[in-house]
C-alpha cells in the first residue's frame, strides 16, 4: 500500500476526510446563515461535478505527461469513453435516484424521523461489502456498525431539536443553530423542500411514502457506494480517469435535476443567484471531499469511510457550540459516546481462526495413493524417499505419525 512519511495512505486519506467534513459542515453552515441570500443547491452540485471533472483531467494529463512525456488527445479519449467505461454509468444513476428519494422523503417526513432512519445507510454499507466484496465482517464489527448507526441518529437528533428551537425563537426562515443542521439543510430544505414546508400538513405525502423512499435511498446509498468501491479495486483505470467518468455520467443527471427541482428560480434569478466567497468556498470544500472519498474507497473502504464521516458529524457538532452558539445536551452525550465507543470496537483485531488438521488421517490417505500409483519405495513400509535424487533426505512417517 503507498504511503506518505512512512504513514499508510489508508489511514492519511481518512484522517484527511473526517477534516475536509468538518470543514465543509461548518463553511456550509456560515454560507447559509441568517440573512443571506439563498442560493441554490442543484447548481452547486453541478459545479462541484465540474471543479472535479477539471482538476481530474489535470492530474490525468500530469501522471500521463510524467510517464510517457508525451500525451495523446485521441488516445485520452479512448480511454475515457471506451472499455468498461459504462461501468460508471451504474452508480452515477444509482446516486441520482438516490438523492431524489431523499427529497422525497424529507419532504414526507419531519426532520427528525428522516435524520435518523436515513442513518441507516451505514448498515446497508456493510451488507453490500459483504455481498459484492466477499468481505467477513466478525459479530463484534457488526455490534460497533449497530452502535455506530445509533450513535450518528442521536447525535443528529439532537442537532434537529436544536434547529427546530431556533427556527421557534427567530422568525428568519434561513437561519441555523448549528454546523450539522446547516448541512442538513443545504441536503434537504433546498427549494422543493422548503415549498413543502410551507404548505398545509394535509398536502404532505404519507408517512408511509417518506419510509419507504428513505429505505430505498439508504439502499441505494451502500449500493452504490460498494459498486463504485469494487470498480476501482478490481479495474486498471486510475483514480483520476475513474471520476472523470463517474462525473461526466453525473453531469446529465445533475442538469435534469436543476431543471425539475430549481429550473423557474434559476430562469428568473440566474444560475448563480447568491453566489458568493463562502458558496465559492463550500463548492471547493465539497469537491475536495469527492476526490478524497475516491482516495479512501480505493485504499481503504466504505465502512471506514462511513466512520469517518461519522466522526466529522460529532466534530463540527461540537465546534457548532463556540462558532454558532449550540447547546449539547444529554442525547449528544450519549450519541458521541456511541460513535466513539463503535470506532474502538472496530478497530479492534479480529481473532485468528485456528484449523486443525489431523494429520495421521492424512498420512493414512497419503500411503494408500502412493500405493495405488505404485510409487517406488525404500526402507521400512513407513519410510518416504525421492529416487530421483541420490541425497535426498528420506521422512520417517511413523515418527510424524507418533507425534500426531
Amino acid at each position: 500500500m503507498p504511503t506518505v512519511g512512512g504513514i499508510p495512505l489508508k489511514y492519511i486519506s481518512l484522517i484527511v476526510l473526517a477534516f475536509q467534513n468538518s470543514c465543509l459542515i461548518i463553511v456550509m453552515a456560515l454560507a447559509q446563515g441568517a440573512g443571506r441570500k439563498p442560493f441554490y443547491s442543484s447548481t452547486a452540485v453541478f459545479i462541484n461535478e465540474i471543479v472535479k471533472l477539471i482538476v481530474c483531467i489535470a492530474m490525468t494529463v500530469h501522471e500521463t505527461i510524467k510517464d510517457s512525456g508525451r500525451f495523446y488527445p485521441q488516445d485520452f479519449l479512448n480511454n475515457v469513453f471506451g472499455g468498461d467505461a459504462w461501468k460508471l454509468a451504474i452508480p452515477a444513476m444509482l446516486y441520482a435516484v438516490q438523492n431524489n428519494l431523499q427529497y422525497v422523503a424529507s419532504h414526507a417526513l419531519d426532520p427528525s424521523t428522516f435524520q435518523v432512519t436515513y442513518q441507516l445507510k451505514i448498515l446497508t454499507t456493510a451488507l453490500f461489502s459483504v455481498l459484492l466484496l466477499h468481505r467477513t465482517l466478525p459479530a463484534l464489527k457488526w455490534m460497533a456498525l449497530v452502535m455506530l448507526t445509533a450513535g450518528i441518529a442521536l447525535v443528529s437528533l439532537e442537532e434537529s431539536n436544536n434547529r427546530d428551537t431556533q427556527r421557534s425563537n427567530n422568525s428568519s426562515p434561513d437561519s441555523t443553530s448549528s454546523a450539522l443542521g446547516a448541512l442538513l439543510e443545504e441536503q434537504k430544505n433546498d427549494a422543493l423542500y422548503k415549498a413543502g414546508a410551507a404548505s398545509p400538513s394535509n398536502e404532505r405525502p404519507e408517512v408511509f411514502v417518506g419510509l419507504f423512499s428513505v429505505m430505498i435511498a439508504c439502499i441505494l446509498s451502500g449500493l452504490a457506494g460498494v459498486y463504485f468501491e469494487k470498480i476501482l479495486k478490481n479495474t486498471q483505470g486510475s483514480i483520476w480517469l475513474r471520476n472523470i467518468q463517474l462525473s461526466l455520467f453525473s453531469l446529465p443527471f445533475s442538469l435534469l435535476a436543476i431543471y425539475l427541482k430549481d429550473g423557474e428560480g434559476v430562469t428568473e434569478q440566474g444560475f448563480f443567484a447568491g453566489y458568493d466567497m463562502l458558496v465559492v468556498t463550500a463548492i471547493a470544500c465539497q469537491s475536495a471531499g469527492g476526490l478524497i472519498v475516491a482516495v479512501v474507497v480505493k485504499y481503504a473502504d466504505n465502512i471506514l469511510k462511513s466512520f469517518a464521516t461519522s466522526i466529522s458529524i460529532v466534530i463540527s457538532a461540537i465546534a457548532s457550540v463556540a462558532l454558532f452558539g449550540s447547546k449539547i445536551g444529554t442525547i449528544f452525550l450519549l450519541g458521541t459516546s456511541l460513535v466513539l465507543g463503535a470506532t474502538y470496537l472496530y478497530s479492534l483485531p479480529d481473532k485468528p481462526v485456528v484449523k486443525y488438521v489431523d494429520l495421521g488421517s492424512q498420512l493414512d490417505t497419503f500411503h494408500a495413493e502412493e500405493g495405488r500409483m505404485g510409487s517406488p519405495r525404500q526402507g521400512s513400509n513407513d519410510t518416504l524417499s525421492t529416487p530421483t535424487t541420490s541425497n535426498s533426505p528420506s521422512v520417517r512417517l511413523d515418527r510424524i505419525r507418533g507425534q500426531a
